[in-house]
Parts: C-alpha cells; structure tokens; sequence
C-alpha cells in the first residue's frame, strides 16, 4: 500500500511533534508569543459572551479523543479556564476506544456530560439515537447554525437536526520546495492554480533513474485522496432525497478515471518504493520534503513546528489545492472535515454540558483553535484565530505571510463526507476502489460500482432496521 502521510492526529497520537510552538507553553515548556488574548481590532461574535443557562451541576465529565499529552494538556487548560468562568468543574477522561467505551457508558446508563465525536462516528451514533439534538440549544443561546463553517456545521446534521457542536477542522495546503521548482526550470513564486498545472509541474519535477526509478518527485498520486478529488471534479457522493449512495457517477468517476491516468505516468508501486525510503518529515532532517526529493507536502499549518526544526533553511512555499478552472468560486468544492463534541442520551447534566460546549468551542473558538494546533470553525472568529496563530509562531516566521492560505482555505470549504449511518464503511469501500483503481486492478468504473453496491446494501439494512 502506499505510504501513510503522517497527519496531525499521528503526529499528536505520537508525540513527534516538537515543542516549539504554542501548544507547550500549555504543557510547562517556554511560553510561546501570547495568543490567547483576542487581538483589539476583531470582536468576538455578539451572543459570545452571553450565558445561556446556568450551570446545572458542580461538575460535568467529558471524554475527549485521546492524542497525548501534547494535546490534552491545552483541552484540560480549557477546561480549568470554564471552571474559573462558571465555577463548574469538569473532569476529563481520554480514551483511545472512545466510540466503544461511549457506547458501553450508554447501554449502561452512566454515560458522560459531553463527549468527543468526528464526522465518521457522529453520523452512525446519531442514527442510532446515542446522542441528543442541540438544536433547543442553539436557539436558546441565540448560536446560529450559519455561525459556522458550513462544511462543518453541515456534518452534524442528521434528519434535519444537529447532532453536535464543530471543535477543531483541518485546513488542508500544499507546501512546496522553492528550490525544487528552480532546479526544474519552473518559477518558484508561481505555484499551480488549477489540477491541469499541478500536474504539469509535477512532469517536469519528477525524475527518474536509467532502472525506471523515481529519484525525485512530484504530486503524490493519493495527495489529496479521492474523496477530495472527487468534489473538486464537482462530484457528488449521496443523494440525500432518494438516500441512493452516487460515487459511482459523475465527478467522482472522473476524479477517479484522472487520478488513475496519473498513476499510469507515476506507478503506485514506485511511488511507495520512493517514498518508504525516505523518513517523515517530523521525524528527520532527512526527510524527502526537505531534502528536495519530494516537491510537496499536503497538510495543515501543524506541519510548521517540525519543518522550523528539522528544516529551518528549507525555502517553501504554500499553495491553495488546485481546482479545475483554478478560481477562487472553486474553493467552495474544498472538503472541511473534523471533529465534534456532543451530548450523549442519559446524560445527567445536559444543560452544564452545553455551557461548557458553547464556551469552549463557540465562545472561545479561535483561542481553542490556536493552542491545540486546530482550524477555528466559527466564521466570525476567523481573523482572530489567523492573528493568533501569527502571534504564536511569530510574524517573522516563513508561515507567517502565507497563513492566509490555511484561514480561507477554511471559510471557503464547504463539502463534507456523507451523514448517513454507515458513514465509516462508505469511506472505506472508496478508499478501496481508489486503491485498486489507482493500482491498476479495475477499471475507476468498476472499482466505484462494487464500492456503490457493497455500501448501498449495507445502508439499505440500516434504513430498514431503524
């Protein structure tokens, strides 16, 4: 299979990343720049500030995704930060198995005040009647669904009714090397803008030994996947009003069909070849990226904390993914995807829980944002969290400028994977048929028809059984 590109829930999961950002000033290491007070010339959203109800209990318990310490020491400060606005306490619990150990806690009756959810679990544990809907919440806090990025928002959804709060996004870039571009004749203060020019670049980056051999490369045939892919060749995944499972149409077929023609230029299994040979770049000065062996790296504004150690001299530049036609209109085709909190059924202090939602991941959204390394989700808040970040990491840092890209990156996106019960399954069956399509084994037709099929049927089942 090809490599597994390391994303910030590995990176957290793992502890590689370094401590030089303002995620350790919360775990006792030297203070990063303040950015947990709000920059003067941006206002938090005008209900931010207004309590909705009372505390209901001296403490609430959340369970929260466990990512390490490194991440779930900022959450805990959060935490003590409401306890010291509200005077309820909370106590945490991080588990690794939080799905299962959630729905034990509610098939038992003890379940927790709140708790984390994603955009992969909340739509099945929402089906299923484990969680509660907020939306009596959101109208007596005077919160606003359009209050936040729509992509987000939108993946809490289920039969009309939101089943979740958004916490934390990725804003997904491409990095790229400077010097790379120079080194292929390309200009490197002229990143690509449309899907047409990105693989054009790549053509004349990608490189090979007298044996076949890549010895330097380019776009990385799965950067991003399909299911970005797929949106961007204005794909469409479900149709909600039939509830028919559609990856096996349109876009989609042809996201796969160009992904697929790319791999036939760059073989799957030579892009593995290359790229296992090479460590991460959170792991090593060695790293493809900063070596100049691969020209790009698709991630989030996370990646710069390893990059400043491992690669302080490195000239990179950021660009916004391309799209077909290369305009900003397009940018609404981008997939924001993330995770959420909800309120399981038998919670015993909803109304606390809810305070605590609103505050952490409403109220204090960008600060939120800032000190754990995620995408803010409140649109009003979106200046803020960009100024932040900056604050953080610095204005003389390389990201600095280029920070933008990440923060529009956000507000634009607005397509999410599908909220219907057998969410998990669905994104498995299309990462399979990208595999097997990419790899040569079936046509992008064929491989998205068993993909289709296999899911439907399992959808079917769980309409039925419901």
């Amino acid at each position: 299979m090809l490599r597994q590109r390391l994303t910030r829930r590995v990176l957290l999961c793992t502890g590689v990343v370094v401590g030089t950002g303002s995620l350790l000033a919360a775990c006792g290491a030297t203070p990063a720049p303040a950015a947990t007070t709000a920059p003067e010339a941006t206002a938090a959203p005008a209900t931010a500030a207004v309590p909705t109800r009372a505390p209901a209990a001296a403490a609430i318990e959340v369970w929260a995704m466990n990512w390490g310490e490194i991440w779930n020491k900022p959450m805990m400060l959060i935490g003590d930060q409401f306890t010291e606005a509200t005077g309820t306490k909370v106590n945490w619990s991080f588990n690794d198995d939080w799905q299962e150990k959630l729905l034990t806690a509610v098939a038992a009756g003890i379940p927790p005040d709140c708790c984390y959810t994603n955009y992969q679990g909340l739509p099945t544990l929402a089906f299923e009647g484990t969680m509660l809907p907020l939306d009596d919440y959101y109208a007596a806090s005077g919160v606003k669904r359009e209050d936040f990025i729509k992509a987000m928002m939108d993946a809490t959804i289920w039969e009309g009714k939101s089943y979740g709060i958004p916490g934390g996004a990725d804003f997904l870039a491409f990095y790229y090397n400077k010097q790379v571009y120079r080194d292929a004749g390309l200009d490197p203060e002229q990143p690509p803008k449309t899907l047409a020019e990105l693989i054009a670049h790549s053509e004349k980056i990608y490189q090979f030994d007298s044996s076949g051999n890549i010895t330097r490369m380019g776009l990385h045939i799965t950067d991003p996947n399909l299911i970005f892919y797929g949106f961007l060749f204005d794909g469409v995944f479900y149709d909600d009003n039939a509830r028919k499972v559609t990856c096996n149409q349109g876009g989609v077929v042809k996201a796969l069909e160009w992904m697929v023609e790319n791999a036939k230029k760059w073989p799957a299994e030579k892009v593995a070849s290359f790229t296992s040979s090479s460590p991460g770049y959170t792991q090593s000065s060695n790293s493809g990226f900063a070596t100049g062996k691969e020209a790009y790296l698709f991630s989030g504004f996370w990646a710069r904390e390893a990059l400043d150690q491992y690669a302080p001299d490195l000239d990179y530049g950021l660009f916004f993914v391309p799209t077909l036609n290369g305009t900003e209109a397009e940018r609404k085709n981008y997939v924001i995807q993330g995770w959420d909190y909800s309120i399981p059924k038998g919670a015993k202090q909803p109304d606390a829980a809810w305070q605590f939602l609103k505050y952490a991941f409403y109220d204090h959204a960008w600060e939120m944002g800032v000190n754990t390394l995620n995408g803010n989700c409140v649109l009003a808040q979106m200046k803020q969290f960009e100024e932040g970040v900056i604050n953080a990491i610095g204005k003389e840092n390389r990201l600095a400028p280029l920070f933008h890209i990440f923060s529009e990156t956000g507000a634009a996106g607005e397509k999410f994977w599908p909220v219907i019960p057998v969410s998990s399954r669905y994104y498995d069956e299309v990462m399979r048929a990208q595999d097997f399509a990419t790899r040569g084994e079936r046509t992008a037709q064929e491989a998205l028809d068993e993909a289709a099929r296999v899911t439907q049927d399992e959808l079917d089942k769980a309409l039925q059984g419901a």
